[in-house]
């Protein structure tokens, strides 16, 4: 992916992490690095409208590649996201689904007006077989809707859950959800079981259904709440320029916080180490170049690091640890 010497260090490797993932899907790109990656298309695609005019290949072979496979992309799924989403991103988001849907014939949420485009036509999605692009095989085995998104989410390494949690993470009404792991429940796919006053559903044969869905990538992040860690981290150094030093650590600190949920559902257990305040931005810095940088290669875990101590002839190393994404 060529690079811009005006972006930053972390824009750089967002670039990288999300050419990674749509080259994965099929998209015309000459970055072969995330095949161990499961690439969720929603978070991806409204991450790449984010992007707007950072690299604009990267944003018209995604259109390409949008127009061409719309029928796989789900338009609830878009929907509820976009409800997360900060205003400048659903600013962006206007003019990209509306280029979709003008040429593709469709009507993606929260479209405004669309800008000139013409396809390229390069984006080939041949097969499904590929371990990346497994959730895209599960939508067509079973179609858009709910219990595919259930299926994923015990696919993608939960071992049971409430209705509530299910359909928190599937981004589907509490109610759908609910109507879909009953009728999982009745074919045999979930099984229930019932924990003090509480109904938790498990899939019922899993090694069953795992033969029959296929292989998937064993980096199976939430996607949602990497790109918020991602955008967060680029924005921060972005700011680092123009923010004086005890303002900057203040606003590094708050960072560091704000992302605490997102990396626990990224199961990164080695965050930034919020030590003496005028710590606060080299410490978060370096957590995001670590991951970033491990990310934008196609890892999930940052290589280990040798820390060469100032004392004669003693070296220490300091084990980077993470669990990850959880890998089956």
């Amino acid at each position: 992916m060529p690079t811009s010497n005006r972006r930053s260090k972390l824009a750089d490797y967002q670039l990288s992490l999300v050419w990674g993932a749509w080259v994965q899907l099929g998209v015309s790109g000459w970055q072969k690095t995330h095949g161990d990656w499961a690439v969720d298309p929603e978070p991806l695609i409204i991450a790449t409208a984010a992007l707007e005019d950072e690299d604009p290949r990267l944003r018209d072979e995604a259109l390409d590649w949008c127009i061409q496979h719309w029928r796989y992309v789900s338009r609830v799924q878009l929907k509820n996201l976009l409800r997360e989403q900060p205003r400048d991103v659903r600013e962006a988001w206007g003019p990209f689904a509306a280029t979709v849907s003008h040429h593709a014939g469709v009507t993606w949420p929260q479209a405004t007006e669309e800008f000139e485009y013409q396809t390229t036509g390069k984006s080939v999605l041949d097969s499904m077989e590929q371990p990346s692009r497994g959730w895209l095989r599960l939508r067509g085995m079973f179609g858009l809707g709910a219990r595919t998104e259930i299926l994923r989410f015990f696919l993608s390494g939960h071992r049971r859950a409430t209705v509530a949690r299910i359909a928190e993470q599937a981004r589907y009404a509490k109610r759908v959800v609910a109507d879909e792991c009953d009728a999982l429940e009745k074919s045999g796919v979930l099984r229930a079981q019932q924990v003090s006053n509480r109904f938790y559903y498990a899939l019922n044969r899993a090694d069953a259904l795992k033969k029959f869905v296929g292989d998937v990538a064993p980096i199976r992040p939430d996607w949602t709440a990497l790109f918020r860690v991602t955008s967060t981290l680029v924005a921060l150094e972005r700011s680092a320029g123009q923010l004086p030093n005890e303002a900057l650590m203040v606003e590094a600190h708050r960072v560091a916080k704000m992302l605490e949920d997102d990396l626990d559902a990224l199961y990164i257990e080695d965050p930034p180490e919020l030590g003496q305040p005028d710590n606060y931005w080299p410490s978060v810095r370096d957590f995001a170049e670590r991951y970033m940088g491990a990310w934008a290669r196609g890892e999930w875990e940052p290589e280990e690091e040798e820390v060469v101590e100032m004392k004669p002839r003693r070296v220490v190393r300091r084990p980077v640890t993470s669990a990850g994404a959880r890998k089956e």
